[in-house]
């Protein structure tokens, strides 16, 4: 049987489970980004990158279950506060899942039209957990 972790190695795993998500919801939302800056649109691209948006905002909740809060020797943009503030964080997740429907909604019946208004129903949702719960 595998040994127990130290609660040093849970912790670092769960970083490493946080950063790989954000990674993916950077490399989901970034086609998107780059047709409002004037890439060309490919609606398939687009759907599907606001898709998995959408399905990854749902794992910010779980992979932030484990209070890390005080960990030495973490390396993570995190800010302690989560975890006194879980309601409002998860909160915010959602709020991110509900404007990458929002944009899917949007992707489905304006296309090219109505890319910048769906990076709009996502953009804000990303800054505005960033404003209270990443450190810089």
């Amino acid at each position: 049987a595998a040994a127990e972790q130290t609660p040093e190695q849970l912790a670092a795993a769960s970083v490493g489970q946080r950063q790989a998500v954000f990674k993916l919801l950077a490399f989901s939302n970034g086609a998107l980004g780059g047709m409002a800056r004037g890439a060309p649109f490919n609606a398939e691209v687009a759907i599907r990158g606001t898709e998995r948006v959408a399905m990854l905002a749902g794992l910010i909740p779980e992979v932030f279950a484990n209070n890390t809060t005080g960990v030495a020797g973490l390396t993570t943009r995190s800010s302690d506060t989560i975890w006194a503030n879980q309601a409002d964080f998860n909160q915010l997740a959602q709020d991110l899942a509900d404007g990458a429907a929002q944009a899917l909604a949007i992707l489905n019946t304006q296309g090219e039209a109505g890319v910048r208004d769906a990076v709009a129903a996502i953009g804000p949702k990303c800054g505005a957990c960033h404003d209270r719960f990443r450190t810089e």
